[in-house]
Order: structure tokens, then sequence, then C-alpha cells
């Protein structure tokens, strides 16, 4: 199994500075939980990476970790707004895990598609990032984050769960016929695990 070493202040020359700003705050809150080790870096988790549709998955060890003094040359109050989210003294108190899967969104995006920048986001409909906006050929990344359940949870999210008639977010790409290129990047704080995959085409 490859590991891959990610210092999340490379974020900030992988993708625009206007998508990284709003959520590494959001992963620094909630990617070390509650744990005693929470202050114990680098933070590992266990991806399974898809680079295309039906391909075998395979077993990929993300390899986290920042420093606070470099992240704060690209954002001053990065470190304050991180422990304002995670003591719950923020407007975005209900947002921390959406906040964090887009930004461990942004970090799939530059390991397992590199080269590829997201350019757009959407609002209310699939895919969440879009690294192309031509109209009826869009591209791009459908996001989630759940703080617990690890696997099973992330692959009710991908393929639905029929019991609770929740729809799967690859079905709903999947019928999307203005979308011609998507991924999934899902994520688990506990146990840390995650989806990255190539769904469409």
């Amino acid at each position: 199994m490859r590991t891959i070493d990610y210092p999340l202040e490379r974020l900030y020359a992988g993708q625009d500075f206007d998508w990284v700003v709003d959520t590494v705050p959001g992963v620094l809150a909630w990617v070390p939980g509650s744990a005693k080790q929470r202050h114990q870096q680098p933070f590992r988790f266990m991806v399974h990476h898809e680079s295309a549709p039906g391909q075998r998955a395979e077993s990929v060890q993300l390899s986290l970790r920042w420093d606070l003094q470099q992240l704060s040359v690209h954002d001053r109050s990065v470190k304050e707004r991180a422990a304002r989210m995670r003591a719950g003294r923020t407007a975005h108190r209900e947002h921390d895990t959406e906040l964090a899967a887009y930004g461990l969104a942004l970090v799939a995006v530059s390991v397992f598609l590199p080269g590829r920048r997201v350019v757009s986001m959407r609002k209310g409909l699939p895919p969440d990032l879009l690294l192309d906006v031509t109209p009826g050929a869009l591209r791009g990344v459908e996001v989630a984050g759940r703080s617990r359940g690890g696997s099973r949870v992330l692959e009710e999210l991908r393929r639905g769960n029929e019991r609770e008639g929740a729809p799967g977010k690859q079905p709903l790409l999947l019928a999307r016929a203005d979308v011609v290129e998507a991924h999934l990047s899902l994520w688990c704080a506990s146990p840390h695990v995650a989806v990255m995959a190539k769904v469409k085409p």
C-alpha cells in the first residue's frame, strides 16, 4: 500500500485561494476529532481510490499534516478561526463537517487529479466542485462528509439506502445529462476513511 504525504499548506498553491481559505479552518477543526491523540500529526486517512468507473479500488494512505506558522502566512487568522470552529463559537458551527469535507476534497483533487483545479462551486445541484463549467458538459466532484460510521456510511452515501429511501450520490450523478465527468469525494472523521472515485464516464 502506498502512502502519500500531504502538507496542508501546499493546498494554497494547488487550488484557488478563494476555495482554500474558507475550508482549511474546517479541516483543522474537524480532522483531529476529540481523541487524546488529536494533537499528534500526521493524521492518516485510508482512501479507497478508483481512478476509473468499475476499476478495483486501490487502498492509499493519505498522511495529512500541517504547520500553523506556514498556514498563517497565507491566512493570518486561520488558527483563531479553527479554534472557534472547534469550540462551536461560530455561525458555521452546523457546517463544520461540510466545510472540512470540501477542504479534504480539494486535497483529493490535488493528489489524485494532478494538475486539475476547482474553478467554481455549485449550489443545490451535483457535482459540488466544478473542474470545468462548459454548459451541458460539466466536469466536477461531488463531496460529502460524515463524523462517524466509517466505510459503511460512505458506501450508503455513494449507493443510497433503499430502506430509508435515500438516493445515492453516484446514481444522481450518472443520471445527469449535463455532467460528462464526475468524481466522488467522501470523508469520515471516525474512523479516518475516505473514498475518491471516478464514476463517470
